[in-house]
């Protein structure tokens, strides 16, 4: 029998016996030819071999077909039979056992199921599903790092105290004192703590459970414990003017002048005087806008004389021009001056002088006075900081030896509380916690903010904060404990802007100390004293005054001067509600003394940015927002007041200083935006009934809290001062959704689907008569300011309020270390922060 014939793309190859394999993808030939013999004959002239077997066909039975010189046609051939097909099947799977086993036997091939191993190490990612998405990251306490640690810290300290009431051994003690941070602690006690989770709760609800214990079978030496509480706090308040630091456990804290006295090699150049006057015959004058101003706060002066039905002389103020212009200074011998300042001279020893001391030091040529913060921030405008570690350095040594006086050592044993403003800037936020970790050297540092630090001091809940500092004024609302974000509105005007205002006024009745420059520091503590002495809210008091006052200098004869006054006692601080009187500026309000040639300087401080989008992320306020418009709730024209109550929020306003608002529009606004953002209606009665005056620029004048209540009453819309209020708004949102209702059906279903409707209302659209009504079902809210507590110096309420705060058991969740601030930054302050960093 002849050979058989392969396929060209396969190899020829022999017989073999049973146990050789085939290839599983190659018919089998051998078997083909010999049990299935061709029945089809070629034709003479077909290229078929010797028996018969035409070219074009293989052993399968299939033909394939051939190209032909002469074009004959081949018949189709015969399908194989159903026994064949499982014959070569049969055979193909003895060939692959037979494969597999010789294999096997020769050790070469994979044997998952001894080996172990698997096809591959690459696991199969499944994808995944977005409607179903979900994870774990940053949701737990237990992933934060310092969280755990504070835990550890409380379990210590709760070993200790059982072992010291148990008498433990005093190796246990030791060694447990000796475990001060998070890297000291067992890895099996995390372990344990992650997997039994309501373990934890368990423990600080035991935890409650011995506190209350404590608190029913409280001995002597328990007593003495708690009052211990907080004696390692310390308790800053950085101010524009004064710096407030002091323990916890203090009853006030120490006040330092916010100034520091440094050498310069700047030669130094003669100040103009401030303010500017102008003699012209037998009058002084300032300017013609403060003239204009003048008049305007005159003329609503005399009106509240009139209606309280108090009697204002004529003339009156030329009988104090013309006996003050006839005074002449009294020359006082030192040992008959009442309060002898004791001056000091330069030393060459010292390279600085701060605070007080700063402000007695005689300035000769090569010394001057810098003011590291200005308007409740870095004074970075000055030209005096070529650099932000010339500032932060002062900072740094007004502290240091505030410390030095206290006493105060092994800072890094020690915690400071932190009191921000309510309308912080994160840069500067930051910079302080670094200064005070890094440069410092505080153990740990927590923030709070002045409004809640306040509230603390007062012992109130909710109420309406307005804290009128030095250089700027700060509203904010206040409900349980955390402020109301929309509520927080910052002015730039203070307790500064009124002595500027008072000199100005005396200036144009001939004071008789016509030299005095506010630029100088001797010149600005006098005015601040005579600020403090003589100005007044009360309207009885409104008349010809006779007054003195001692003038100093360093190593001069002090001089004794006696003037009058009339109206200008009050004109001053009615500047708060007249800002023009003050003749703020958009720059920032700089003391004259540091005020800058130049204010396009170079920012020294980067500003906070966020760091996806790259914008300005510091917070916001829609009140703040909204009064950098020309208009308030006050100054609206009732219909015009309504549609804006239902209105969305403003676009940012990228303006650097609020246009000037009176102080009683502004607290009209935060109220009303505060009662707005939160939804309880019922709040703005209790703001309006909890006012509470804080800083020493308004709370230290007599008669302040009724003139603040006459004013508020005057300029407060009606419907703003109902108890229907909530009725108002629910009448206009209904009003808004009708709108909106009527523009959908207007509008094709195509553009429906595809816009937001933006629908505002017109005034014609109110019913002014309905709203009428409600104003008249309702009763007017009353106004109530309320009083210091316990007669505590305004000025430093909120610092004591942050002692308060700060002795509290929650503050051991705020404690950020220096190990939290090297390790996450400015995120600790976002975990560790009661309010939303």
């Amino acid at each position: 029998m002849s050979e058989p014939i392969n396929p060209p793309t396969s190899p020829p190859y022999t017989e073999s016996g049973a146990g050789t394999p085939l290839p599983s993808s190659q018919p089998d030939y051998y078997h083909d030819s010999e049990q299935e013999p061709v029945l089809k004959k070629s034709k003479p002239n077909s290229p078929g071999g010797e028996n018969g077997t035409p070219s074009g066909t293989n052993t399968g039975g299939a033909t394939t077909p051939q190209p032909s010189s002469s074009g004959a046609h081949h018949q189709p051939p015969k399908k194989s039979s159903a026994e064949a097909l499982k014959r070569r099947r049969e055979n193909r799977q003895r060939a692959a056992a037979a494969l597999a086993q010789n294999l096997k036997n020769s050790g070469v091939g994979r044997f998952e199921q001894e080996n172990g191993f698997g096809l591959t190490s690459v696991r199969t990612i499944p994808l995944i599903n977005q409607k179903n998405y979900f994870t774990e990251y940053l949701k737990k306490d237990e992933q934060v790092g310092f969280i755990r640690n504070w835990r550890f810290e409380r379990d210590l300290a709760t070993k200790l105290k059982k072992l010291k009431q148990s008498g433990g051994s005093s190796e246990e003690l030791k060694k447990l004192e000796e475990i001060k941070n998070f890297d000291d602690f067992d890895l099996k006690n995390i372990e344990n703590e992650l997997k039994s989770k309501n373990g934890g709760v368990t423990a600080i609800a035991d935890d409650d459970e011995e506190d209350d214990d404590e608190g029913e079978n409280e001995t002597e030496e328990v007593r003495q414990e708690k009052a211990r509480i907080g004696e390692d706090v310390l308790v800053l308040q950085p101010g524009s003017a004064y710096i407030r630091i002091g323990r916890a456990t203090d009853a006030v804290p120490l006040v330092i002048p916010n100034v520091i006295a440094v050498k310069t090699t700047q030669a130094t150049s003669e100040t103009d005087f401030f303010p500017q006057r102008h003699i012209e015959g037998d009058k002084v004058t300032i300017d013609e806008d403060f003239e204009s101003q003048r008049l305007a706060a005159s003329k609503d002066f005399r009106a509240r004389m009139r209606y309280y039905k108090r009697r204002i002389l004529p003339n009156s103020r030329e009988t104090v021009a013309n006996y003050n212009k006839k005074q002449e200074p009294e020359t006082i011998a030192d040992h008959n001056d009442p309060n002898k300042k004791e001056w000091i001279s330069p030393d060459p020893a010292h390279s600085y002088y701060t605070g007080d001391e700063a402000l007695a030091l005689k300035l000769e040529p090569g010394w001057k006075l810098r003011y590291p913060m200005i308007n409740s921030i870095f004074n970075e405008y000055c030209p005096d900081y070529k650099s932000r570690q010339d500032l932060l350095g002062d900072l740094v040594h007004i502290i240091e030896d505030a410390l030095q006086k206290m006493e105060i050592s092994n800072l890094a044993n020690l915690k400071i509380m932190l009191v921000i403003p309510d309308l912080y800037d994160k840069s500067y936020v930051e910079t302080w916690c670094d200064l005070l970790l890094r440069f410092i050297g505080f153990g740990k540092i927590g923030i709070l903010q002045e409004a809640v630090a306040a509230t603390f001091g007062a012992g109130a809940s909710t109420a309406c904060i307005v804290d009128v500092g030095a250089q700027t004024t700060k509203i904010s609302c206040v409900d349980e404990g955390m402020i109301i974000n929309d509520s927080r509105i910052l002015l730039n005007y203070g307790g500064d802007a009124i002595t500027d205002t008072f000199v100005k006024l005396m200036l144009e009745n001939w004071f008789p100390y016509r030299d005095i420059n506010l630029a100088n520091s001797y010149d600005w503590q006098l005015a601040q004293s005579l600020k403090e002495n003589f100005i007044t809210f009360q309207d009885a008091d409104i008349a010809i005054q006779l007054y003195n006052f001692y003038q100093r200098s360093p190593f001069k004869s002090t001089e004794k001067y006696e003037f009058k006054v009339f109206d200008e006692v009050m004109l001053a601080p009615m500047g708060l509600f007249f800002p023009g009187l003050f003749q703020s500026t958009k720059c920032p309000s700089l003391n004259s003394s540091t005020k800058p040639q130049n204010l396009t300087l170079k920012h020294l401080f980067p500003q906070a940015l966020d760091q996806y989008t790259g914008k300005p992320n510091n917070p916001v306020s829609k009140s703040q927002t909204r009064l950098k418009t020309s208009l308030n709730y006050c100054d609206m024209e009732e219909s015009q007041l309504l549609v804006k109550l239902v209105e969305g929020d403003d676009e940012e306003n990228d303006e650097e200083a609020l246009i000037d608002v009176p102080l009683e529009k502004a607290i009209v606004e935060s109220i009303t935006n505060a009662t707005l953002s939160c939804g309880d209606f019922t709040k703005m009665k209790k703001f309006y009934d909890n006012i509470l005056i804080v800083g020493g620029g308004l709370a230290k004048i007599n008669g302040y809290d009724l003139v603040l209540t006459d004013r508020l009453n005057i300029w407060r819309p009606r419907v703003l001062s109902t108890t229907s209020f909530e009725e108002i708004v629910d009448y206009l949102k209904q009003l808004m959704s009708d709108a909106i209702s009527q523009a959908k059906q207007a509008m094709p279903s195509s553009e429906e689907a595809n816009q937001e409707l933006e629908i505002e209302l017109s005034p014609e659209a109110l019913d002014l008569h309905h709203i009428d009504q409600l104003i008249s079902q309702g009763s007017v809210l009353p106004i109530t300011i309320l009083p210091t507590p316990r007669e505590f110096d305004p000025s430093m309420l909120t610092w004591k309020g942050g002692s308060v705060y700060s002795r509290l058991k929650v503050v051991n969740e705020m404690w950020i270390s220096q190990k939290d601030w090297d390790l996450l930054g400015s995120r600790s302050l976002y975990y560790k922060s009661i309010f939303n960093y």
